[in-house]
Parts: structure tokens; C-alpha cells; sequence
């Protein structure tokens, strides 16, 4: 006699078919990553970009970040330490009598994006995410 064909006999081949049909499907990754690279694809262009960032109901880019939500024991050296990482890094200055705000200049536009994107949401203590956006 002929051997069954594989999946197509009745003993066993349908079982093992629904369980191969079991594990959903992943997440699709590419929604994620997908937005940033489209938002900073067309440099040449000067009229794109701004179209980009007011869909988001973002700032225009600016060289300098406002940074919100610190916890009162922050200082200087500490948000030096964290955003002097990224090129392009000029100086913090922390607003006197306004305690959980700072501000962080870079040379560029897009150094200060980079920035950012990499800190934004940064969990300086475990009860405070940092809130960056560019300066007014």
C-alpha cells in the first residue's frame, strides 16, 4: 500500500495542523519605528519637516530643551551627566526659584531632537519621568 501523504492522512495530521495554526501572529514592529525615520527622512526639503511636527502638535525644533517633571534634589552635574552624552551637548541651566525645570542647549536643531527622543520619558528616580520638549 501507498504511504499517506503527510497532512493528509487522518490520524494525527489534523491535530498537528491546528496547533501550528496556534501562536498569534507578532506585533507588527515596523508601526514603531516607522514614524521617527518618515519625520526626518526628506532634510532637502524645507517645507516638509514643519508639516511633520505640527501633525504631532509638537514645537518647531529648536536647538535648546524644556525639560519638565524633575524632582526637586536635581542639579546641574546630574543633567549634565545625562544629556552631555549626546553630540552636540553646550550647557544645562536650571531655572532659579522654579524647582523641577531645566533647560539644555545643543549646538543644532537636530542634536537637541536626538537628545530628546533617546531621554524623553527618562526615569530620573522611579517616580519621575522626565518630560522633554523643545523650547518656545
Amino acid at each position: 500500500g501507498k504511504k499517506p501523504v503527510a497532512g493528509a492522512g487522518e490520524d494525527g495530521g489534523h491535530g498537528l495542523d491546528e496547533a501550528a495554526a496556534m501562536p498569534p501572529p507578532p506585533p507588527p514592529a515596523a508601526v514603531d519605528t516607522g514614524a521617527p525615520a518618515a519625520a526626518g527622512a526628506a532634510p532637502s526639503s524645507t517645507e516638509a519637516p514643519a508639516a511633520d511636527v505640527a501633525m504631532e502638535e509638537q514645537l518647531p525644533p529648536n536647538k535648546i530643551l524644556f525639560v519638565e517633571n524633575l524632582p526637586g534634589q536635581v542639579n546641574e552635574t546630574m543633567l549634565r551627566l545625562l544629556f552631555q552624552q549626546f553630540d552636540g551637548f553646550g550647557e544645562v541651566r536650571l531655572v532659579p526659584g522654579k524647582s523641577g525645570i531645566a533647560f539644555v542647549e545643543f549646538a543644532s536643531e537636530d542634536q537637541a531632537g536626538v537628545a530628546r527622543d533617546a531621554l524623553q520619558a527618562f526615569k530620573v528616580t522611579p517616580t519621575h519621568k522626565m518630560k522633554i520638549s523643545f523650547a518656545k
